[in-house]
């Protein structure tokens, strides 16, 4: 397929981005570029029709992980790939290392950025309930400054985001996960293990209690399962209690319908899948 025309901007700072983003033309579709995974793919199949594409490649500061104070900081512009073999983050986030390494396939894993990957805004997504989990924060970029956006707010609609048309993200903090923490991430593809998941749920269990169920796939956006973090906080899983967990969550949501299940049928999951990773998480010895 051929990529309709377009004018193409490569920037070197942030300041540049913005600039190009805005230029003071209402009717002008600016859309940002880095690997390409995403956007390219819509362009082909005339699902997008930007006038300008503008590319992060060259900007400065939007790579890399950094662990310091706690926390660390992965640059907008980190690959899938590298953010799942990083040493800092197996050992500070390993939940987020755990969902980075099985997005899609070895190649997009490559080129797909983690700030791509969140700003698409799609429910089906590997990392975005585990930093929904993970409580982490997004920091965007405009013509007004630098703003953190929590995590609860970054997802607002159908493949919408925070993110406004003259904003770019830069990068994202998360808490270091306690070591005594309990903590799985787990997916569902019905058709290929490199397809999209049907369900993505992460949960994290830490030492005081505090419980956070997050889940992808599912509603229109991903989203933090707050009841049902609620019932997990206050519960030491009997059975009992988990499948009280598990209908609450399934209660808890709104899923939508497609081609690969009902609404119905998602809530079911919902439901299932809940009770399957609590029920793993009470097995988990908490030394690791």
């Amino acid at each position: 397929m051929i990529l309709p025309p377009f004018e193409y901007v490569e920037c070197t700072s942030i300041e540049e981005v913005i600039d190009a983003l805005g230029d003071g033309d209402s009717d002008r579709d600016a859309r940002i570029v880095a690997g390409g995974t995403v956007v390219v793919p819509m362009m082909k199949h005339d699902l997008l029709r930007p006038d300008v594409l503008v590319s992060l490649e060259r900007v400065a500061g939007l790579e890399g992980v950094e662990q310091s104070n706690g926390e660390i900081t992965i640059g907008a512009l980190a690959r899938h790939r590298e953010v799942s073999r990083s040493e800092s983050v197996r050992e500070a986030a390993p939940m987020l290392a755990q969902a980075c390494g099985l997005v899609a396939s070895p190649v997009i894993r490559s080129m797909g950025s983690l700030g791509g990957n969140l700003c698409y805004g799609e429910s089906a997504s590997d990392p975005s309930p585990v930093l929904l989990a993970l409580n982490a924060r997004l920091h965007v970029s405009g013509p007004n400054g630098t703003r953190t956006v929590p995590i609860e707010d970054f997802f607002v609609g159908f493949y919408e985001t925070a993110v406004g048309p003259e904003e770019v993200l830069t990068h994202v903090e998360i808490p270091r996960q306690p070591r005594e923490s309990r903590w799985t991430y787990r997916k569902w593809t019905p058709r290929a293990r490199e397809d999209k998941p049907l369900i993505g749920l992460a949960a994290t269990i830490r030492p005081d209690g505090a419980a956070r169920l997050a889940v992808g796939g599912i509603n229109p956006t991903p989203v933090l399962l707050g009841s049902a973090s609620v019932r997990a906080s206050d519960s030491d899983l009997s059975e009992r209690e988990v499948n009280d967990i598990a209908d609450a969550a399934a209660a808890e949501v709104d899923p939508f319908e497609d081609l690969q299940g009902s609404e119905e049928y998602r809530r079911e999951m919902v439901r299932v899948w809940v009770g399957r990773v609590l029920r793993a998480l009470r097995e988990v010895e908490v030394d690791r």
